[in-house]
């Protein structure tokens, strides 16, 4: 589905459920991307949904692989330098959330933990740092230990990056009418299924509570009428 289909189907929903059933291309631009911010959220596994004594959220993407399939356009791999000093390591400018960490020559997994485990790590006789090396996530970045654990100062990460923009790009035309411009447009990066999901989110929106399978129709209903 691209960024013009999903235009369509927002329009043509807001037409059938509201009075003045216009979207403006930047009402439309605030909002779908608002729901997918929210949408990845949710396949990340929203903190509001966690149990008390049980911080495992009732959807996470690494949970199956349904969730992990509909979240993987967004897991890229990088090679992370760490400041040899400081063992810190920046975060990737569009970084959300780490899928896993290791180190590039060694080929064994760094693990995570969390800082009041610190100590517990660090100073270990039978689990130390220097032979199994851990890290620590801080407003700097990824902070390794031992402070220079890996040859030539790299760790290899792979993550879940921010989702980029969609835009529905557009000229007007003699009418002063917005029309579809595929030069200036950026499509989603979700599949078909995920497009909907999210459509359903930016109806909420805009004030128009609508279940996923009416949401479908409406594609279904764009797509037979040629729109």
């Amino acid at each position: 589905m691209n960024v013009n289909q999903m235009f369509q189907v927002w329009t043509y929903g807001l037409s059938k459920n509201l009075q003045q059933g216009y979207g403006s291309p930047n009402d439309f631009y605030i909002c779908i991307n608002q729901a997918q911010r929210s949408y990845t959220d949710y396949l990340l596994g929203e903190y509001q949904k966690y149990q008390i004594q049980r911080p495992i959220a009732v959807v996470q993407f690494g949970q199956n692989e349904r969730v992990r399939d509909s979240i993987s356009p967004l897991i890229y791999n990088t090679i992370l330098p760490i400041n040899s000093t400081t063992g810190i390591a920046p975060f990737p400018s569009d970084y959300e959330y780490v899928d896993a960490m290791w180190s590039v020559y060694g080929n064994y997994n760094i693990r995570f933990i969390q800082q009041d485990r610190f100590a517990s790590y660090k100073y270990s006789d039978i689990d130390p740092v220097v032979e199994n090396p851990v890290y620590l996530i801080r407003h700097e970045g990824f902070q390794f230990f031992p402070e220079r654990p890996f040859s030539q100062d790299q760790a290899k990460m792979s993550y879940v990056r921010n989702p980029p923009s969609i835009v529905w790009g557009y000229i007007e035309d003699s009418n002063g009418i917005p029309v579809w411009n595929p030069a200036t447009s950026q499509n989603p990066i979700w599949s078909e299924t995920d497009c909907l999901q999210i459509l359903s989110r930016a109806f909420m929106l805009a004030g128009v509570s609508l279940q996923f399978g009416t949401v479908m129709q409406y594609a279904s209903d764009v797509k037979n009428n040629g729109q």
